[in-house]
């Protein structure tokens, strides 16, 4: 990438020369804790975060140009609306304390309309790139420190929590969603019992 003439710097952060202790409280709080800088941690994911919805964005945009089916085509372009509001949000985060947040690919996305791949398929990755969000999301949510970014990643829950849905929704209603291996159901098999055979 770098050969390419592409930016790929992380967010730096100075090397701490002691070990400080948190003297108040307003370092987590809600309202004056927004005022301190990002903890090393915070940075992380908001970077994290923002890479993978670069990459999640980009995959949806290309595959909303080549499904066959409209419904489909929407589902994507969804898909890269909400991936795009969550580089916004993360990387305003960065930009107010000075750090660079990544740039997005959507300029190496061809042209293209010919599938590569069938709508089974492409759906599929959809479904994969909206779990993997919530993984993040939930890992971030463990580890950031102010309560108002913790309120941030929380308020994305119901939106990609609904995306995920009405694409496994729309797998369902085609025949292409197999389902999961589960526990044995116990109540069920109690019923074909042999000591309930009449």
């Amino acid at each position: 990438m770098l050969s390419k003439g592409l930016d790929i710097s992380q967010p730096n952060i100075p090397y701490p020369k002691k070990v400080d202790f948190v003297e108040k409280k307003s370092f987590i709080s809600i309202f004056t804790g927004r005022d301190r800088p990002l903890s090393a941690n915070e940075i992380k994911h908001f970077h994290y975060n923002i890479n993978t919805n670069i990459l999640g964005k980009s995959l949806m945009l290309g595959f909303s140009q080549v499904a066959s089916s409209e419904n489909i085509r929407k589902y994507f372009q969804e898909g890269a609306k909400l991936a795009n509001k969550q580089i916004k949000m993360f990387s305003n985060h960065l930009a107010n304390q000075d750090l660079p947040a990544p740039k997005t690919m959507d300029t190496h996305i061809t042209d293209s309309t010919t599938p590569p791949f069938s709508d089974k398929l492409m759906m599929y990755h959809g479904s994969l790139a909206g779990n993997i969000a919530l993984t993040n999301i939930g890992t971030a949510l463990s580890q950031v420190l102010r309560h108002d970014l913790a309120a941030e990643y929380i308020s994305l829950l119901p939106s990609i929590g609904k995306y995920n849905n009405d694409g496994l929704n729309m797998m369902i209603e085609r025949g292409w969603f197999e389902e999961p291996f589960t526990a044995a159901d116990r109540k069920e098999l109690s019923k074909h019992s042999p000591g309930n055979q009449t």
